[in-house]
């Protein structure tokens, strides 16, 4: 067998080990990326767009693309010295092979997005539409106009529920009931125009929203719900009923909520689940400036 017979037949031929040594590199596809459909860049150009590569690095692998005759180093002006970097038609068809790389590997090797799926319940086709096209910039929105498409709709997909309080057939507070019932990971806040009463103390739902909700009131309860699926079931129960006993506490005296029992009950339950500061290390700061701080006796 002659050399180029062997080197034919070889699994692994030198040309393919020697390109694959060149694109192993960490910045070279960068570099060729980056020069891709443009007519020039200047070395702070590159250096811009690279973010992390130090200035000796950048050199050493523009040097290196220039030998391969991947890229072209052309002087703009010489006082004062002025370099523009272009790819070669080698590095054009280098880059096309990046490009189906990259492709490949965001179709089989990236990890599969997390869908996030948040149901919004709402009898009032307009409030409902509204709410709908606001989360619809983030998540994966289902509605539901009454009770029992709510219960139809709902799944172990589900991650955060918009609940109203009060829908034609089982009601949002039955509705949630069912919820906790199914053991779902699932959080919910309640939507509603009612007044703020003391029955609250009773559900079981994770935040509460007063109608009518801003954009930015729904968007962030959506997005602190979310976070507190990372958290282990003690400190979400924490953070929910700190959630709800601060509500109470903005609509009724101390002298009134210290009257009711279930109240008392539950801030005993509050000090039983009061997480220490290092439990605390990895929770968002923001996610507590919707609840005190201090919650007062």
């Amino acid at each position: 067998m002659s050399p180029s017979d062997a080197s034919d037949s070889a699994v692994l031929p030198e040309y393919l080990l020697d390109s694959v040594s060149l694109l192993s590199k960490k910045w070279h596809p960068a570099i060729v990326r980056c020069l891709a459909d443009t007519t020039g860049y200047s070395f702070s150009d590159i250096e811009d767009r690279l973010d992390g590569v130090s200035a000796k690095v950048l050199t050493d692998a523009l040097s290196e693309l220039q030998a391969y005759e991947i890229i072209e180093r052309r002087e703009v002006s010489q006082s004062p010295l002025r370099v523009s970097y272009t790819l070669t038609e080698r590095g054009e068809e280098l880059n096309e092979v990046i490009a189906s790389l990259a492709d490949w590997g965001e179709t089989h090797l990236a990890a599969p997005a997390t869908e996030r799926v948040v149901l919004v319940a709402e009898d009032n086709p307009r409030v409902n539409e509204m709410h709908t096209a606001w989360l619809e910039e983030e998540y994966t929105v289902r509605t539901a106009s009454d009770g029992e498409e709510t219960l139809r709709r709902l799944d172990g997909d589900v991650g955060v529920v918009v609940l109203d309080r009060r829908m034609p057939g089982p009601s949002g507070d039955d509705v949630l009931d069912w919820i906790r019932s199914q053991q779902y990971d699932i959080r919910v806040v309640m939507a509603t125009s009612e007044d703020v009463d003391l029955d609250l103390l009773d559900m079981g739902f994770d935040d509460y929203l007063t109608k009518p909700i801003e954009k930015q009131e729904l968007l962030s309860a959506a997005a602190d719900l979310f976070e507190r699926h990372q958290y282990d079931a003690q400190l979400q129960e924490y953070l929910a009923l700190r959630a709800k006993l601060t509500l109470l506490q903005v609509e009724y005296s101390a002298e009134r909520l210290e009257s009711n029992d279930e109240y008392r009950r539950l801030r005993s339950r509050l000090d039983e689940l009061e997480p220490a500061s290092d439990d605390l290390d990895d929770v968002d700061p923001e996610l507590f400036e919707r609840i005190p701080v201090e919650i007062p006796s």
